[in-house]
């Protein structure tokens, strides 16, 4: 079967999957709609490896960004966001605005204009990062402080710095001081960015920061 293709089937059975086990574990397990959120967040960032590894033409990366946007946008607006406890569209807004930063980097990354590197570490800074530091900083933090109307936790900020620097390492063949850069980049635009918007200015952000130092 076609690379392509098989990128395609694997797109969809993957984002399917990660999507059932999140309403099985709020249905079930009984979370809480926003670690729901930042497990489908955590989850769906993967499919930047078959983004990379699977597709070779422009044309058939796209579709998986464009149809989850579209899909992303129906599953908000039409309620059934509700299905998994979701029901603030500023927030929800969020996993329309993942995919569309996906979109681009795709375009950036077919263009020749970043490497698929940096597609991965936007891709899992943003998914990782934030997902992580969300999830750790609700239970652990203790140290507050309002950014935008908005409270953060010192310890979710550390998380998403270290998270982010792990992932940039890992992904990358960056030096340890542009690395610590780029996450430090992320940690404060995930910070300071509000109403979901992160999940746009956080990948992009460090991406250009990667291609700029």
């Amino acid at each position: 079967m076609d690379s392509n293709v098989l990128g395609l089937v694997y797109s969809f059975s993957f984002i399917f999957a990660v999507i059932i086990i999140a309403f099985l574990l709020y249905r079930f397990a009984h979370l809480s709609s926003e670690t729901v959120r930042k497990i489908i967040h955590i989850g769906v960032s993967n499919w930047v490896f078959i983004l990379t590894g699977c597709f070779n033409t422009l044309s058939f990366a796209l579709i998986g960004p464009v149809t989850f946007i579209i899909l992303n946008g129906a599953f908000v607006y039409s309620g059934a966001a509700k299905l998994l406890g979701m029901g603030n569209r500023k927030r929800d807004n969020g996993l329309i605005y993942f995919p569309f930063s996906l979109l681009v980097m795709t375009l950036l990354y077919y263009r020749g204009l970043i490497q698929a590197h940096d597609v991965i570490a936007g891709t899992l800074v943003m998914g990782y990062g934030d997902g992580f530091a969300a999830l750790l900083g609700s239970k652990l933090g203790r140290h507050k402080y309002s950014v935008m109307n908005a409270q953060k936790s010192w310890e979710g900020t550390a998380v998403m710095f270290i998270a982010s620097l792990a992932v940039i390492l890992l992904v990358t063949p960056y030096s340890i001081p542009k690395a610590i850069m780029m996450a430090v980049v992320a940690t404060v635009f995930e910070a300071v960015t509000p109403l979901g918007l992160d999940n746009i200015t956080v990948p992009l952000l460090t991406v250009l920061a990667g291609v700029l130092l």
